[in-house]
């Protein structure tokens, strides 16, 4: 393997799994500053017997405030190539406003008595002074490790024009924003050989996606007029591909209207395009829920899985497991187990012929297996992998995939997140053969409603739900 390909995975792994903890951190960071003061001022304060409760409540009260207003000042989003001045202004406003909420339960719980308020405004100004030194020492250890290096965001940016040439600059200033741009395709074919600091301008749209596969960048970001809407729509199309998050530069000079919906880094405003969800707390609690509870379906699902795997052995020749290649998150192949619920049968190369509601290539059990869908339960094994997760859209066979991403446009978001062993869409009786395209268009809508409208609880209901289709969805065959 390539020195360069070391690097590049390594980076991503850091990217992928290391930037939604930095959010989790500054969350544990924030909790500890708040409880520190108030360990302070229970030292220094002598709290009158009997009163430790309220005491502890009102701190538990503040912290819960706190998170609340952090949360909506959106001091939990990633930080990456924003000005740490407006990060910090936010903590103030929003410190004060939960600082004003707990002055007025400190008064209508009356607990002047428990914490005097000279001792009650130093407990809140301590908490702020911890809360905010902790975030700076915390940021800056990351930006000093980012300017080394560590946990860079490698970048593609199709543009070379003024704009991406200021963008450039603005990157080569800013090391402590952790991207990196490996190389620029634009159009212009004078262009095409020519380099903007140490980035290649490598060629326009014909190479886009050569690019993509050859520099497997984090992130495309998309510097071209607002009128090349056209132009934006087919480097959409490739980025979702390549699994690519896409992020545009726009010149919005006038047009205040947008204002409002518009982010920005590095000095410049940009429009998420096409950027993960599941990352961050997200990202945490989702691999939480998985780890969880998969193993405790798991744990409750193995003597059925025993039982299943003896009936499969005596009943058909062959592996009591079904293996296959599938496509999971990020585009990235990985074998899905499953129960054998056919005979043993050799395929054309290249071809995946789907399972029909009569298939004679079933074995009785495994007609029983497919109509109660337990032929699923090794993937809970998928699961503790960490290949997949417990819900989320189906995975395809990989040739399933390549047909269907040239017909149906955002198939491939489907691979924004971890594939599941049930899904909103199987819930909802998108499931078995697929007879036409339209069955496929359906199911794909499902999908990215799912990754759209994502939560926890959503999980839950979609949990409920598989565990009563599997007795009484009219397709589970």
């Amino acid at each position: 393997m390539p020195p360069q390909q070391v690097t590049r995975q390594n980076t991503r792994f850091l990217n992928r799994e290391h930037t939604g903890m930095v959010e989790f951190a500054n969350r544990g960071l924030d909790i500890a500053g708040c409880l520190m003061a108030a360990a302070l001022v229970t030292v220094l304060v002598p709290i009158a017997t009997g009163s430790h409760r309220d005491w502890f409540l009102l701190v538990l009260i503040n912290v819960f405030i706190n998170m609340l207003a952090f949360q909506q000042a959106e001091l939990y989003r990633s930080w990456r190539g924003r000005p740490y001045s407006d990060q910090f202004s936010r903590l103030l406003m929003a410190w004060a406003l939960a600082s004003a909420i707990t002055w007025i339960i400190w008064q209508y719980m009356d607990l002047y008595t428990v914490i005097a308020p000279p001792w009650f405004a130093g407990w809140l100004g301590g908490s702020l002074l911890l809360i905010g030194s902790q975030r700076a020492a915390f940021h800056m250890t990351i930006r000093f490790f980012r300017s080394r290096g560590v946990n860079n965001k490698r970048v593609v940016v199709y543009g070379a024009g003024g704009l991406g040439k200021s963008i450039a600059g603005q990157v080569s200033r800013s090391p402590e924003s952790g991207f990196q741009i490996t190389a620029f395709v634009d159009d212009d074919p004078a262009l095409k050989g020519q380099s903007i600091g140490p980035s290649p301008i490598v060629g326009g749209m014909a190479v886009l996606s050569a690019t993509l596969a050859d520099q497997q960048p984090d992130e495309l970001w998309v510097a071209l007029p607002l009128s090349a809407t056209q132009k934006v729509a087919d480097i959409l199309e490739v980025a979702e591909a390549h699994m690519v998050s896409v992020r545009m530069f726009p010149d919005l000079i006038g047009l205040t209207l947008l204002n409002h919906s518009v982010n920005e880094m590095l000095g410049f405003p940009i429009i998420d395009l096409n950027v993960d969800r599941m990352q961050g707390v997200n990202h945490v609690i989702k691999t939480l829920e998985d780890k969880i509870l998969g193993l405790i379906f798991f744990v409750l699902a193995l003597p059925v899985i025993g039982l299943i795997a003896i009936a499969v052995k005596a009943t058909s020749p062959g592996p009591v497991l079904f293996k296959q290649r599938r496509n999971g998150w990020d585009g990235k192949p990985f074998t899905i187990y499953k129960f054998r619920t056919m005979h043993v049968h050799q395929e054309p190369d290249g071809q995946v012929t789907q399972a029909r509601q009569n298939d004679d290539r079933f074995t009785p059990v495994g007609r029983w297996l497919r109509r109660t869908s337990l032929d699923e339960l090794p993937q809970l094994y998928n699961v503790l992998q960490g290949r997949m997760s417990l819900v989320g859209p189906r995975p395809h066979a990989v040739e399933h995939d390549h047909l269907y991403k040239q017909k149906i446009e955002g198939y491939m978001r489907r691979n924004r997140v971890k594939p599941g062993i049930t899904g909103w869409a199987q819930i909802n009786d998108l499931r078995g053969e697929v007879q036409n395209i339209e069955e496929m268009v359906r199911r794909v809508k499902h999908d990215l409603y799912y990754i759209e409208h994502w939560s926890l609880w959503f999980d839950l209901r979609i949990i409920l739900a598989t565990i009563l289709k599997i007795f009484f969805s009219k397709r589970a065959w």
